[in-house]
């Protein structure tokens, strides 16, 4: 497996949306295995107030689950947070490895931003 270098960068794409993404290593583990995100980094680079707000509600979120055993992990190494065609935030997940390069990965991200909305839109929560 190809050794990547944990990295964490806003992404400025030609239409000068940015990409709030992080990729994280093996040390960011826990003990069952996921990957938890350095949420402080993910917060400095927020594009937006509206951004940092979202970011803010998934950390309060797991925090008051935390006593039920929650915590904020991720099966895969590379988180990435965008503002879909519905105006919401929203984050996820996917590898980022040999197989699946950064450049892929965030091309990815500007489509998931360019054509979809939410899950508390799609499901009309």
């Amino acid at each position: 497996m190809t050794s990547l270098t944990p990295a964490l960068s806003v992404e400025e794409r030609e239409d000068s949306m940015k990409i709030n993404y992080q990729i994280m290593s093996d040390n960011q583990k826990n003990e069952n295995g996921k990957y938890v995100p350095d949420i402080d980094k993910l917060i400095k680079s927020a594009a937006c107030a509206e951004e940092l707000e979202y970011i803010m509600k998934i950390v309060q979120r797991y925090d008051e689950r935390k006593e039920k055993g929650f915590t904020l992990e991720f099966a895969y190494n590379m988180i990435y947070i965008v503002r879909l065609t519905c105006g919401h935030f929203e984050i996820f997940q996917t590898p980022c490895n040999e197989h699946y390069s950064l450049q892929e990965n965030l091309k990815n991200a500007k489509t998931h931003a360019e054509t979809s909305k939410c899950t508390k839109c799609i499901c009309n929560w």
